[in-house]
């Protein structure tokens, strides 16, 4: 099958990767071709695009943004989804001969290419992925990306419209196909199907922990649990933080580590004394091995929202062979899936007793490294994806991994390094 995959982020510079690249290579590697329009969202609008050099298999075109400046926050944002939509559409049009293609796949936001969707259907593709990963702009209103009022009535409307243009809706999952089924209208001719976000699943080696807890300066014998990622708003740090303070309060040793940059950052290295830590950003393989030197993962959802999410860097977490702490809405499917394989524990937001108890009981408990890749081959291996986009069965092992079973027991030989 030829593809056709339009996105806002496909890094191709060493050392760097995305879901997107990982499920082109994961396409290419199965025998198909695949082609990439980049609408590259962060880019300066002077920037170059048009044909990028060919990236292991893979054509990729760039698209870099058009919008209007000068006059306020809303006029820019709204007019950089109008004018780059249809400045992608334009590029679209030069470079892809669309009736060529068997598949389209895109992302949400459907108005950053809102010109190219329709595009997609009167070229006659015969099969065309949206994948949901946040419902916009309910989920941006909720965190207060996107205001309410006519802003957003316009924006939902214009996305549901686009929306129609596509045959097959993938949603992360179970509870969010039910969000999208609730909230928007789907038509009878619409597949919904439930694939989860995913990534490489191969396991961060094993390296010597006493060695890389020196190299990045940190406690050698105090158990640590560590955040990753992007330092901005609506990751619950709060939440993290007071939890380290009920852990200083109580004389326990574990330590709340966080890494990387952001706009948080210089809060996070300020608050950075006793057991709470921060490092900054680090190259990819650095990170990963860091991982692998601590004992459990952080992560949490935005309170508020009605949609439900798969944190990704849990995947990171479960690579490095670490159990998840995760605070996210009640009754998510995420949470129960952790639980069920045995790598993690949910707790309620705001609840910086139970985030302590849960992180401090899984870093001093058995090691999850087997169970953890269980967990990513069964629920998060990219040919799902790859299932689901090819139109296979194989997308029903995937569902398989989500459904309600009993709880994976720990075997009873691991134990933590």
């Amino acid at each position: 099958m030829r593809f056709l995959m339009t996105c806002m982020q496909f890094p191709t510079e060493p050392g760097r990767s995305y879901m997107t690249t990982e499920l082109a290579q994961a396409l290419v590697a199965a025998g198909h071709e695949v082609e990439v329009l980049l609408i590259d969202w962060d880019a300066s609008p002077a920037e170059t695009d048009g044909p990028c050099p060919d990236w292991n298999g893979v054509r990729v075109v760039r698209c870099t943004p058009r919008l209007v400046e000068g006059f306020g926050g809303l006029l820019r944002h709204a007019s950089k989804f109008v004018l780059t939509g249809r400045h992608a559409g334009r590029l679209a049009r030069e470079h892809f001969d669309l009736a060529g293609f068997d598949a389209f796949l895109a992302w949400t936001p459907a108005l950053a290419f809102a010109p190219f969707a329709g595009a997609a259907r009167r070229a006659g593709i015969p099969r065309r992925c949206l994948f949901i990963w946040d419902f916009f702009p309910d989920h941006h209103r909720e965190i207060g990306r996107i205001p309410g009022g006519p802003p957003y009535w316009l924006a939902r409307a214009w996305e549901q419209r686009l929306m129609d243009e596509f045959n097959v809706l993938l949603c992360t999952l179970p509870q969010n196909a039910e969000y999208l089924r609730r909230r928007f209208q789907v038509r009878p001719a619409q597949a919904v199907r439930v694939t989860p976000i995913w990534s490489d699943v191969a396991p961060v080696p094993e390296a010597d922990r006493s060695a890389v807890r020196r190299r990045h300066g940190l406690p050698e014998h105090r158990p640590i649990v560590v955040f990753g990622g992007q330092l901005v708003e609506g990751r619950g740090f709060e939440q993290m933080l007071a939890a380290a303070a009920v852990g200083r309060d109580a004389g326990s040793p574990l330590t709340f580590l966080f890494v990387g940059d952001g706009r948080l950052a210089p809060m996070l290295q300020a608050r950075a004394r006793d057991n709470v830590l921060w490092r900054p950003a680090m190259p990819r393989e650095a990170y990963l091995e860091l991982l692998g030197a601590c004992e459990a993962g952080m992560v949490a959802t935005v309170p508020g929202v009605t949609s439900f999410t798969i944190p990704s860097k849990t995947l990171d977490y479960l690579r490095a062979g670490l159990p998840v702490v995760a605070a996210v809405e009640p009754g998510s499917d995420f949470a129960a899936l952790l639980e069920r394989y045995g790598v993690g524990r949910a707790v309620p937001f705001g609840d910086a007793r139970g985030f302590f108890d849960a992180a401090q009981a899984l870093a001093a408990g058995p090691c999850v490294r087997a169970a953890a890749q269980v967990c990513l081959n069964e629920a998060f291996h990219v040919r799902h994806a790859v299932a689901a986009v090819v139109g296979g069965a194989e997308c029903g092992e995937a569902r398989a991994a989500w459904a309600t079973t009993p709880m994976r027991p720990r075997a009873a030989t691991e134990r933590r390094r």
